[in-house]
């Protein structure tokens, strides 16, 4: 009987202990639950806060976003997308079914871009239109400071041989002496010879002839201006393929610019003319040995009246340029600010053929 009292003691004692523990248990999870509910809250609100956000900036782009699910349905769009697409679709047109690129429709120019995500893909629409506007605007605001220049130029450059025609023309008016009157006829004669020139040039970059002359060698070429800038043969040496032909009147025309140039830099200068074909085209490198071209008047140097010379027009390599792209040539200054200025000339070459290399002793005169 004790023994049963005894085992009935200890059982009920061990419930006690484990209903005790129980509610230890269960006081700690529901602090636990409530820990974990509040933690939900703040994360919700977080999630609101962050979306409230997204959304707003959303809203808020300047560019149009549509957000398309899984299978190209569309599934949001921002204000601007809305805009976007009304006026669109007024014109026939779904924005976010066209391929990237820019899209033209009533007065507008939209460009599309398709960024894929991971249930989908967002259509970002740019509005393109005011850009381009301004775009414009800016082109004609330099097309029209570009004419103020140029016209800046063409009074400055006409002025100066103007007031000597005056003044001589004042002085022959004056004078009763013959041969004073003949020196002065000549000297108004002389300007007005020079604002001839000024007036031809300009008619030429302003209308390059666009015919293609005749067919000459590097070597015809080099030689005829040579000769037309008076060049001393001995100063000029031709390497490379002198053979290859291109259009001689052009080709001429921008070698004695060239010439001329250097020789106007240094009276005793030399030259190296070397000629190859690359892609279809005669390619010219001619390198004087000059005072080269100044670096802050290189990058303008193929621009009308922009000159390094006391009395250039600064219209001679412009019109070369000029020329030679209507040819589809080019003409580029290698070096500015370095001594020995090289300029390379291209130009399309007339007879399909190779380039052959030739020893400069057999080629030109060789330089002292």
């Amino acid at each position: 009987m004790s023994d049963d009292r005894e085992r009935l003691q200890d059982g009920f004692a061990r419930f006690v202990a484990a209903a005790a523990e129980l509610e230890r248990s269960y006081v700690a999870l529901k602090e636990r639950a409530a820990a974990v509910d509040l933690e939900l809250q703040q994360t919700n609100a977080a999630l609101h806060a962050a979306l409230d956000e997204r959304d707003a900036v959303f809203a808020a782009l300047p560019i149009g976003v549509v957000v398309l699910d899984g299978r190209g349905e569309v599934v949001r769009r921002n204000p601007e997308a809305e805009r976007l697409d009304v006026a669109a679709r007024g014109a026939g047109i779904a924005l976010e079914q066209q391929p990237a690129g820019d899209v033209a429709f009533a007065g507008r120019t939209v460009r599309v871009r398709t960024v894929p995500i991971a249930r989908g893909a967002l259509v970002l629409l740019e509005d393109r239109s005011q850009v381009h506007e301004l775009e414009r605007e800016v082109h004609r605001l330099d097309r029209l400071a570009g004419l103020s220049e140029l016209a800046l130029g063409i009074a400055h450059e006409i002025k100066n041989p103007l007031n000597g025609v005056m003044g001589f023309a004042a002085l022959l008016s004056r004078s009763e002496d013959p041969a004073a009157m003949k020196r002065f006829a000549g000297k108004v004669v002389q300007g007005v010879a020079q604002v001839d020139g000024i007036v031809k040039a300009l008619l030429g970059f302003a209308r390059p002839e666009r015919q293609r002359g005749r067919a000459a060698s590097v070597g015809e070429a080099v030689a005829e201006a040579a000769a037309a800038s008076g060049l001393p043969s001995v100063r000029v040496q031709v390497l490379g393929a002198r053979e290859l032909r291109a259009d001689g009147d052009a080709l001429a025309r921008v070698l004695t610019n060239l010439f001329r140039n250097a020789i106007e830099a240094a009276p005793a200068v030399r030259l190296v003319v070397t000629a190859r074909s690359f892609g279809g085209q005669l390619e010219l490198d001619v390198q004087d040995d000059g005072p080269g071209v100044p670096s802050h008047v290189g990058d303008k140097v193929f621009e009308p009246f922009v000159s390094s010379k006391e009395r250039g027009t600064g219209l001679g390599l412009p019109l070369c340029l000029r020329v030679l792209s209507f040819l589809g040539g080019s003409l580029e200054l290698r070096n500015p600010g370095e001594v020995g200025a090289c300029f390379r000339v291209r130009l399309p070459l007339l007879e399909a053929q190779a380039a052959v290399a030739v020893e400069p002793a057999a080629t030109a005169e060789a330089m002292a």
